[in-house]
């Protein structure tokens, strides 16, 4: 090895990176502050980022920082680094601080880092190593160069293969081929064998459970450990696939950027690409994007099903009276059509199936589309190009030029394309397009105050559909959904005129993921602009107005539709609630309250003739809510107090369906909205259980946990964690924080009451 002078104990120098290179005339002010800012986005050592900018060579900044420190400048190259030494320090810290041990040697351990200013590193390695350290100066690529060359390599093959059990049986379409520029290292580890399976496997096994998405996500792990995680959208909920090594991460990416005609050596900007599949005998558009993240890049892919393509009005769901009311508006000569709701709530799918029913040979049908998601025979689509300056209105004032009879606009955004768009419709034209607004009613309004005039909408708007998507219950685990007074009361008035109402859910089963639903259909509301709704559209209606007069012209909300899907044992009641709770019509009278031993009211002892012994309140039924015991001066404890149970979740329709669970069983319930509320809750309430969500704004429900369990008022309560997150490392970690149970959501009615009562239970013998 190269005999060279180590420094070992460095100057605790407050001057910063960025001060010293413009001490050296390396850079000016202006040079760092642009540093600076990139930083902030990149998550980047600042050395790194001036170098990404050009603004200096990383040999430059080293010779400084040697001069500056008085600590040898070494070229890694020229050092041959010492196996044994590599064992006191591990890859993924030499990675964080940018390190590589070099010598151990007379119990001294010397290292090159890259930033010797960096006094937090130094320090904790001092720590981990527990021996005197002694530092040199290299450049990070020196360093990332000699990690890769020192460290054990982890062997991609057995990283991928033995964590995924999917049928990897796709084949990919080329589309476009990588650019010139692309980084070759990351091209090589693409194409590699194990890379591509592991790749078709991931989205084969996406296609094969429904999926609509497919996110993969780099993350930090309970150890703090960057891993990758690959989660699926199923029906409109979130479920993760797989976790897996870190080191899979740059080359599944890359060889998805090279599928989809991105760039895979640019790694700061968000990209936009698009791939196809074939699954089976079906063929699969793929809409791919990327973005930069904390710890890497983030790829989510869209997963567009061919089928959707192919649909019909007769195939969304509609009831019968829906359906006709549909068919009619679009055989209109003229006029516009909206379909309004959320992003993801089916509104393109409704077009491309009204499009599909008017698709003929006898009409010129034109979309303009950001972006175009379906190719469909016999129609001209124009995809949206801001750089090209092809905006909607842009788009629309063109394709009215090529002799339109139908007209589809994506979505109406701004007051240009909602203006273009009505004089189109009142000029023979059928147009369809969507809007974001709640429900349909509320369409009015938001196009009064995108300016479009009021005679205008009234002339030309024939109805307006406003959407949801709720998950249809599995058929083959149906059972009878015995729903609780308190939901039965929020219903009541929807279903008067049903004699024995019966609700339906999925108990789940291995075919459904144990989810009870299977798919999704669609829930609806038609507003059908009627003479008499027609004379209300003025510049300052009120929304109340317009739903009121509609009420009475037919107007059937969301949620009713919903209710009558969930009484034809389509959906269940709790999905309704999810996507549209129906409004509260009637008082909920609350029930009598339970009681639980050990949270007691005193009575004096010379009643305890008139009260049952222990032993006859165990046999005896009618006594079973009156546990008597003693208190330590001579007092007879008598239970007559409520259950208290505090529920802790940010969303408010999980924290309805708790509630009403936990009231039907005549509990007392109170909410919080996230951890630091609940504290607070705590104290004031002082609840007999906790049933807490996990992830949550401000305090999550894992810190919750801790807090509470560590404070010896608060310890003994019994505490049920909520998760979306369905793997055994999540519930170990979630057990190990002192968590007295744990379900994960959508919570199972039954299963949940069985697990509160046997919570409750467990507290009452270790108070009695």
């Amino acid at each position: 090895m190269k005999t060279v002078k180590i420094a070992r104990k460095l100057p605790r120098i407050r001057k910063r990176l960025g001060d010293i290179l413009i001490e050296a005339g390396l850079i000016d002010q202006k040079i760092l502050e642009d540093a600076l800012a990139a930083q902030k986005v990149q998550n980047k050592k600042l050395g790194q980022v001036l170098v990404d900018m050009g603004a200096v060579e990383e040999t430059d900044i080293a010779d400084v920082l040697s001069k500056q420190l008085g600590i040898p400048f070494l070229r890694l190259k020229q050092v041959k680094i010492q196996k044994e030494a590599i064992s006191f320090i591990s890859k993924e810290m030499a990675e964080k601080y940018s390190i590589i041990p070099l010598l151990e040697k007379d119990n001294k351990l010397i290292i090159a880092m890259s930033n010797p200013l960096d006094h937090n590193a130094i320090e904790d390695i001092q720590f981990v190593v527990s021996k005197p350290v002694f530092i040199g100066l290299s450049t990070l690529s020196d360093i990332l160069d000699a990690i890769e060359r020192s460290y054990p390599k982890s062997d991609l093959k057995e990283d991928v293969i033995p964590t995924t059990e999917f049928d990897a049986s796709i084949d990919i379409i080329p589309i476009a081929k990588a650019d010139e520029k692309t980084d070759q290292d990351l091209m090589s580890l693409a194409d590699l064998p194990p890379v591509i399976r592991f790749t078709n496997a991931i989205i084969a096994d996406a296609i094969g459970r429904r999926a609509s998405d497919i996110h993969i996500e780099p993350q930090k792990d309970d150890q703090n450990k960057t891993i990758l995680t690959v989660r699926c959208r199923v029906d409109g909920i979130m479920h993760e696939a797989l976790r897996t090594d870190r080191h899979v991460h740059g080359p599944m990416v890359s060889r998805i950027k090279i599928i989809s005609g991105l760039d895979i050596s640019e790694r700061r900007k968000p990209q936009d690409g698009k791939a196809q599949v074939v699954y089976g005998k079906e063929k699969y558009d793929l809409r791919v994007s990327s973005i930069p993240t904390t710890y890497g890049e983030k790829i989510t892919m869209r997963i567009l099903d061919p089928a959707t393509a192919r649909m019909s009005p007769e195939d969304l769901g509609f009831s019968d009276n829906d359906l006709n009311t549909i068919l009619d508006a679009i055989s209109r000569s003229q006029g516009i059509i909206l379909v309004t709701g959320p992003t993801g709530s089916g509104k393109s799918s409704t077009l491309y199936a009204c499009l599909n029913n008017l698709n003929t040979p006898l009409v010129n049908i034109i979309t303009v589309e950001d972006p175009v998601e379906f190719d469909v025979a016999g129609i001209n689509q124009v995809q949206i190009n801001a750089k090209a300056g092809i905006t909607f209105a842009a788009g629309l004032r063109s394709i009215l030029r090529q002799d339109p009879d139908i007209v589809m606009v994506g979505e109406i955004r701004d007051a240009e394309t909602a203006e273009i768009a009505f004089q189109a419709a009142q000029t023979g034209h059928l147009v369809l397009s969507t809007l974001h607004t709640n429900d349909a009613p509320s369409a009015v309004t938001r196009l009064l105050d995108l300016g479009v005039d009021d005679f205008q909408i009234s002339s030309a708007l024939i109805a307006v559909v406003g959407q949801r998507l709720v998950r249809r219950i599995h058929d083959d685990c149906k059972v009878q959904d015995d729903l609780s007074p308190k939901i039965m009361g929020r219903i009541q008035p929807f279903i008067d005129n049903v004699t024995q109402p019966t609700f339906w859910k999925g108990a789940g089963c291995t075919a459904c993921q144990n989810t009870g639903y299977m798919g999704r259909m669609g829930i609806y509301e038609i507003l059908l602009v009627t003479s008499p709704l027609r004379n209300l559209i003025k510049p300052n209606v009120s929304l109340e107005t317009l739903k009121d007069v509609a009420r009475k012209e037919g107007f059937q909300a969301m949620p009713e539709d919903g209710i009558a899907k969930a009484l034809q044992g389509l959906t269940t009641i709790e999905e309704v609630f999810r996507v549209a709770p129906p409004e509260i019509k009637a008082e909920v009278i609350p029930p009598k309250k339970p009681t639980l031993p050990g949270k007691v009211a005193f009575i004096e002892k010379e009643s305890k003739s008139k009260l049952p012994t222990y032993e006859e309140s165990l046999s005896d039924p009618s006594t079973s809510d009156r546990i008597p015991a003693f208190a330590e001066d001579g007092r007879e404890e008598i239970s007559d107090l409520p259950i208290t149970v505090l529920v802790v979740d940010d969303e408010e329709v999980d924290r309805m369906i708790i509630c009403d669970a936990l009231e039907s069983e005549n509990y007392v319930t109170v909410v919080a909205e996230n951890g630091n509320e609940a504290l607070e809750k705590v104290k004031e309430e002082q609840p007999d259980l906790i049933v807490t969500d996990y992830i949550m704004p401000q305090m999550n429900g894992m810190v919750l946990v801790k807090n509470l369990k560590a404070d010896k008022k608060t310890s003994d309560i019994p505490i049920l964690m909520l998760t979306s997150i369905d793997d055994v490392d999540s519930e170990v970690v979630v057990m190990e924080a002192g968590a007295d149970d744990y379900l994960t959501k959508p919570v199972n009615r039954k299963r949940f009451l069985i697990r509160v009562k046997s919570l409750l239970r467990r507290k009452s013998y270790e108070m009695c």
